[in-house]
């Protein structure tokens, strides 16, 4: 019988979004399953949430050089800083790799592929590259960076069918793909001082859950909502998401000033803040509005929401339509505007049994998306990469050289000590 896998994660991410918590959900699930997992995380001094995020679901992680691509940066910080800490990442990498003798590596972004690029080289291992979003590939630099990731890795998993088909359009035979939706995941425990204190809501409430940011919509539900308000004098909005001081939530703070100075929305709009206990919150909600405008792979909190019994009414974008069946869990807007918006609202508002029936099959549709199989297809995901890594590796050997075949990878400790 094969050994559990032993997994060392790339995760150079310094924020708990919706990929994060996706991947933390994948490894949680292996975890379960016997296998041993080490984190190599930013090193970046603000990278606090990630860490406390780990601890709690009892995982051990690493702080290694990522290179730093922000805007702003200086030539000197992009060329000689980056220089510098790509060396340092590679060597702190096959250092980890010497100390955790990995059997499987995991990644989720091919930046973090690039920033490891020698360290994956040399190392032989079969590599999982979980994907959350479509290849980035702009520009000459990420075009090379996915080149690679597409060369190295032995599986990839797409969060959705919208995914896949963007994995196969840019060079992934589709035999090496394979579609895992996300399960809702599990919220940390956070202190009280670190979120926002809310109490119940009175009459029915419209539930927003996410980034405060333009590319996700809310100026568009806030917009659709003021519409609609004074014909359902019972009903509030409720946005729950980070708005912080930092420079880069500019946008939220804005739209918050400007929601809050309005005096028809004064009273009926709130901005919740950061709140973990999520599902406590679906559930008081009437239905849950997702408005993204780019291409949102697969939000997590239509999950959360199907796991709470509750509509979603969502624009027509990137694999949101796959994960709402149309009139029967919720509805997908005609076009994703705030006019399309108006009328979703005002068709779950008007005629509310009509909300709460797509609640109950929002519930049961969570089965359609093979959730209940999560962990077993996770597992399943690392033995094929296995199976596949072996068969490569095979077909790259000398005759003479060649393992027997049916021999498994994971009980192939010794190989490990090649990769020092």
């Amino acid at each position: 019988m094969a050994d559990p896998p032993r997994i060392l994660v790339l995760f150079g991410g310094v924020a708990l979004f919706g990929a994060e918590r996706g991947n933390i959900e994948a490894l949680v699930a292996l975890k379960r399953q016997g296998a041993e997992v080490l984190f190599l995380l930013s090193d970046e001094r603000w990278n606090t949430i990630i860490p406390l995020a780990l601890e709690e679901r009892g995982f051990a992680w690493r702080k290694v050089p990522y290179l730093c691509i922000g805007k702003g940066l200086t030539w000197y910080k992009l060329l000689w800083g980056n220089a510098r800490r790509l060396v340092q990442a590679n060597i702190a990498f096959l250092r980890a790799v010497r100390d955790f003798k990995p059997t499987h590596i995991h990644v989720n972004s091919q930046f973090f592929v690039a920033n490891f690029l020698l360290g994956l080289t040399l190392l032989r291992r079969p590599l999982v590259f979980r994907a959350g979003d479509e290849p980035t590939t702009h520009n000459w630099f990420w075009r090379a960076a996915w080149r690679y990731v597409v060369h190295r890795t032995d599986r990839f998993v797409a969060n959705s069918s919208f995914v896949a088909k963007s994995l196969a359009a840019n060079g992934v035979p589709e035999h090496r793909i394979e579609v895992i939706y996300n399960k809702p995941p599990e919220r940390m425990k956070m202190a009280k001082e670190d979120q926002t204190a809310w109490a119940p809501f009175a009459g029915r409430l419209i539930a927003y859950v996410g980034q405060i940011a333009e590319h996700k919509g809310p100026h568009l539900l806030i917009e659709a909502f003021k519409h609609v308000a004074g014909e359902f004098p019972d009903v509030r909005l409720a946005l729950a998401g980070r708005i912080s001081d930092w420079a880069g939530d500019a946008w939220a703070r804005d739209l918050r000033s400007r929601t809050l100075a309005d005096p028809p929305l004064a009273n009926r709009v709130e901005f919740l803040g950061v709140i973990e206990d999520v599902p406590c919150f679906l559930a008081q909600s009437a239905f849950v509005v997702v408005p993204s405008l780019f291409a949102d792979p697969s939000p997590n909190v239509i999950v959360e929401a199907k796991a709470a019994g509750r509509a979603v009414i969502g624009f027509p974008r990137g694999g949101i339509p796959e994960l709402i069946q149309h009139g029967v869990d919720g509805l997908v807007c005609d076009s994703a505007d705030a006019v399309a918006l108006v009328r979703a609202l005002r068709a779950y508002l008007t005629f509310p049994d009509q909300a709460m029936a797509a609640g109950e099959a929002s519930r049961l549709s969570l089965a359609h998306l093979r959730v209940h199989e999560f962990a077993e297809r996770w597992a399943h995901v690392y033995q094929v990469a296995s199976e596949e890594y072996g068969m490569r590796r095979a077909r790259a050997m000398p005759p003479k050289n060649r393992r027997p075949r049916g021999r498994s990878i994971f009980s192939d400790r010794g190989s490990t000590r090649s990769s020092k």
